[in-house]
């Protein structure tokens, strides 16, 4: 396994925010840039910090070779 850079256009954070009697009040999904630039999401509701839960890919899975396939966007060049 090795470590690859991903742009932050395929990434989300989902959050969330979980009342005392343990239902969720809101789930909320950011980008790096979003949670860079504003800090950990506030609940809209009850105006609690929300808690991270997981990070999002946008990806396809390759059942045969069982990785995840990153797709990118591939701009056409005019020669």
């Amino acid at each position: 396994m090795s470590w690859r850079p991903i742009k932050d256009e395929i990434i989300l954070h989902r959050w969330r925010c979980v009342k005392e009697d343990n239902t969720v009040c809101e789930i909320v999904e950011v980008s790096p840039d979003w949670y860079e630039e504003h800090g950990t999401p506030s609940c809209g509701d009850c105006c609690q910090d929300m808690e991270y839960v997981e990070t999002l890919l946008d990806c396809k899975f390759d059942p045969i070779r069982e990785t995840l396939v990153v797709t990118q966007e591939r701009k056409k060049t005019n020669e």
